[in-house]
Formats: C-alpha cells, structure tokens, sequence
C-alpha cells in the first residue's frame, strides 16, 4: 500500500507546465488531485506573453496565495495567484507576473514574517547546463491584482541581492535549488551544483551586504549511514549529491534530499539518500565565521551517533516489478508535515512521490519501496518545490 498524504500538497509539473493540488481521498486514504485546483502556467504565459514557452519549476504558498516559479526556456518570471486556497483554478484569471527582472528561477519561499519572498534566480543555462544564480528577496508580497494591463509587469517592491555565497570569488558556479527557513528565521538553501548547503542570517537578509552566510561544504567517505536494513547499510561515498529539496521538522532537524544525477562534476552516490543535518551541527555552521565553509578539514570527524547528522539511503527503483532492481531514484523537493512526522518529496525517473516517516525512516527495507510510492504526477527535472497546505488553508480546501 502507497503511503497516505498527511495534508494536501502542491506539486508543479515542469514538463506539462500545470501545477496540481493533490489530497488524501476520505474514504480509501489514496492520493487523488483536485481537478478545479489546476493551474495552466502554460495557459497563463500564452495569454501574456503570446508565443511564449512556460515550465513549472516550484511553488510555496502565502496563506491563500499561491507562488509559482516559471523557468519555460523562452520565458523566466515568478507568477503570483491570489487566493488560490480559496478559489481554486479559478483564481487563474488573476494570475500575475510577481517578478521577471532575473532569469532560471529554481526554489522559492516566504520568509516567517510573509514580508519577503526569496528566490533562487540568476544567468540562463545553457547546453543544458544550469546557470550562475543567486538568491534575492523581494518585498511586497501581498500585492494585489493589478488587472490585465498591469498583470504582464513586474509587481514588486524592493530588491535584496543575497548573492551566491562566495562560489563566484572562488571560481565556481553556484546553482542553488530550494529553499528553507528554519524557526529564528534563517535561511537555508541548498547548492546542486557545488553539493553543498548554505545558511545566510536572519539578522541581515533585508540589507544588501553579501557576506552574511555560512557553508557546509560536502563531506568525503565512505561515511556510515543509519539504515538498519543489511541490503541499505553500505557506506556512502559522498554526504551531498547534487543536493535539491529541504525543510524542517518539528524537533528543528533539516532534512535535505540529494538528486544524484552525477550532473555536476561527476558527484554520484552508489544509492541515493536522504540527510537529515541536527541543530547542533546547524548551531555549528552557523557559529563560523561569516563566510566561513566548514568540510571535512575544517570540523571534526562526524559522531554518528547522530549528534551531528545521519544518512539514510533508499531503495532504488523497481525494474520489471523486481524490487531495488532498477536506477536510483532523483529527489527534488522537499517538504515536512511536522504535526504528523512525515515527509514527501518528488521524484523524477519514475514521475512519482516518496512518502517517509521521520521516526521510522532508518528502517525502510530495499524490497518494500512501493510502501512509500506517492501517487502524484512529478514531471520535474528535480529542483521543483513543492508546498504542503497549512493546517488553517486545510479546512478550506476539503470543503469545497
């Protein structure tokens, strides 16, 4: 049996350009989507910007109001659709361009205090290779609809440059994928294309001062995992992996789930896992100096005790209904129902969901991968966030 939704969830589809709301069926607990909830971002960038192609990389939500970002190969905005909790698709009619002044926009999300929304935006790829981006925060989020004329513009207020961690200065490319506040409000943000994570600090992400931050560079094995399961309990080579989605459970863990592609210098895991990085590893990076990367050298060796962080490996894919027989699974975003302890994230080789338990995770088993199957359409090449609907939205959504 496929692992249950705890809420619903908002998944974009990259490739078809739709973004669909996905909920717990009442009766049988399947997954099902809720067809009046369906956004066309391609249906959106058409009316806007005829000829245009569109793609549904992420999307997080704002109480009602609902963030998508388009990363279409002609055409790269961040759209807005107000009161989509409420008024399902057909809040589409008033969609509107929050943001196109950059280009390749990969995560989003809102900051605690709703006042910013933080992007992952930067150069256009090319040769299907991601570009140079950074992240910056925009104000003015509860913008209005500004009606037809205005909705084509961007809406914005003002604009704070992040930058990109100090990748540019040390003669790399950084491509930040997700993103993730933890409860003091700093931000976290994971970096596919140098497999490691980067917090910049509350107390400066509204000045436009690009020093503020802290890396976890990747670490080096073979590094012991926490699978209980003798078919998972290989050591991995590699703590990140083209590292994608992120977010926070209730206890203040960030969990980080890596892609695995071997699309950026040739990194790539044996099997792919999930992290999950303890407050005091956190109270560690982030106690380094500003602009400090801790890695291997520069910290000491890991206690797998799990006071710093554990690794969980999943099974890979099934091949000819043979259980772990086929590739490993690529993971993109990631999201934490920490009332419930369960996590889901998409997957893109086999187009569908994961679902994990968090007390439980260290036990999944190489031959039981379908118990965690989750039955939404993933269509994203990875990077693509996905949003849960807060408990309040909750009650509206299933009402309707």
């Amino acid at each position: 049996m496929s692992i249950e939704l705890t809420r619903p969830l908002v998944v974009p589809e990259y490739l078809n350009s739709v973004v669909k709301l996905y909920a717990a069926h009442p009766g049988t607990h399947g997954t099902f989507s809720l067809p009046s909830y369906t956004i066309d971002v391609q249906f959106i960038v058409t009316t806007m910007f005829p000829g245009l192609k569109s793609a549904a990389n992420a999307c997080a939500l704002h109480g009602k109001d609902l963030f998508i970002s388009n990363s279409g190969s002609t055409s790269q905005c961040v759209f807005k659709v107000p009161n989509y909790l409420e008024d399902g698709g057909a809040a589409m009619a008033h969609a509107f361009v929050f943001t196109l002044d950059s280009n390749d926009y990969v995560g989003i999300a809102l900051d605690p205090t709703g006042r910013h929304l933080y992007v992952a935006a930067g150069d256009p790829p090319t040769n299907d290779k991601p570009g140079n981006n950074r992240v910056l925060g925009y104000e003015g989020v509860d913008a209005a609809y500004p009606g037809p004329l205005g909705a084509p513009m961007n809406n914005h207020g003002l604009i704070v440059d992040l930058g990109n961690a100090g990748a540019t200065a040390a003669g790399k490319t950084a491509y930040f994928s997700n993103l993730a506040f933890d409860a003091p409000g700093n931000l976290w943000v994971s970096d596919y294309q140098n497999h490691r994570v980067v917090v910049f600090e509350a107390a400066h992400l509204d000045e436009p001062d690009t020093s503020h931050y802290h890396v976890l560079e990747n670490l080096v094995g073979p590094i012991t995992v926490s699978n209980t399961d003798a078919g998972l309990k290989e050591d991995i080579e590699h703590l990140f992996a083209e590292p994608e989605g992120l977010d926070f459970d209730a206890a203040g863990n960030l969990w980080l789930a890596n892609n695995n592609d071997g699309g950026a210098g040739g990194v790539h895991n044996t099997r792919t896992s999930i992290v999950k990085l303890t407050p005091t590893l956190q109270a560690t990076v982030l106690a380094a100096p500003a602009g400090a990367a801790l890695g291997n050298g520069l910290r000491p060796t890991p206690d797998q005790s799990g006071i710093d962080f554990l690794i969980y490996q999943v099974p890979n894919l099934p091949n000819n209904g043979i259980e772990d027989a086929g590739p490993p699974p690529q993971f993109g975003g990631l999201q934490v129902d920490r009332a419930a302890g369960r996590m889901f994230v998409n997957e893109e080789v086999a187009g569908r969901g994961r679902g994990y338990d968090v007390d439980t995770i260290a036990d999944i088993a190489a031959n039981t991968s379908s118990a965690n199957d989750l039955d939404i359409l993933s269509t994203n090449p990875g990077n693509g966030g996905i949003a849960l609907v807060d408990t309040n939205a909750d009650l509206v959504v299933l009402a309707v």
